[in-house]
C-alpha cells in the first residue's frame, strides 16, 4: 500500500500560522508601547531642562510644548507641569491603546502609561 504524504507540512503550517501571527502582533504592540513611552520620557526630560533654564516664561507654555511634541503619538494625553520647592515635576498620562498598531491584544485597552520626570530648577 502506497501512501501519499505530500502537503502534510502545509496543513501543520496552516494550523500554526494564526498563533504565530497573534504572537507577532502582540510583540509589535508591546514594542510600540515601550517605544512610545521612551519618546514621551525624552520630551518630558527635555522640557524640564528647558523650564530649569528659564526658556519658558510660564508653566502653561511648557505644558503646551509637551502636548505639541507628543501629538503624533496621542491626542488623549493628560499633561501637568508643576514647580514645588525648586523641583520641576512633569507628569504625562497616555492611554496605551493610542500607542498600539494592531489592537489584537485587549490587554492594552484599559492601561494608561504614566511618564513622570523631575528636574532641579537652575533659574
Amino acid at each position: 500500500m502506497i501512501r501519499q504524504e505530500d502537503g502534510g507540512s502545509t496543513v501543520e503550517a496552516v494550523l500554526w500560522m494564526p498563533f504565530f501571527m497573534l504572537l507577532f502582533s502582540m510583540v509589535v504592540d508591546a514594542s510600540l508601547v515601550l517605544g512610545g513611552q521612551a519618546e514621551v520620557l525624552r520630551v518630558v526630560q527635555d522640557t524640564n531642562r528647558a523650564v530649569s533654564l528659564g526658556r519658558y516664561p510660564n508653566l502653561e507654555d511648557a505644558r503646551a510644548h509637551i502636548v505639541s511634541e507628543i501629538a503624533p503619538l496621542t491626542t488623549g494625553a493628560v499633561v501637568s507641569v508643576d514647580v514645588v520647592d525648586g523641583i520641576i515635576t512633569s507628569v504625562v498620562q497616555i492611554p496605551a491603546s493610542d500607542l498600539t498598531a494592531t489592537g489584537f491584544f485587549d490587554g492594552f485597552a484599559n492601561i494608561d502609561i504614566v511618564v513622570r520626570a523631575q528636574h532641579l530648577s537652575e533659574a
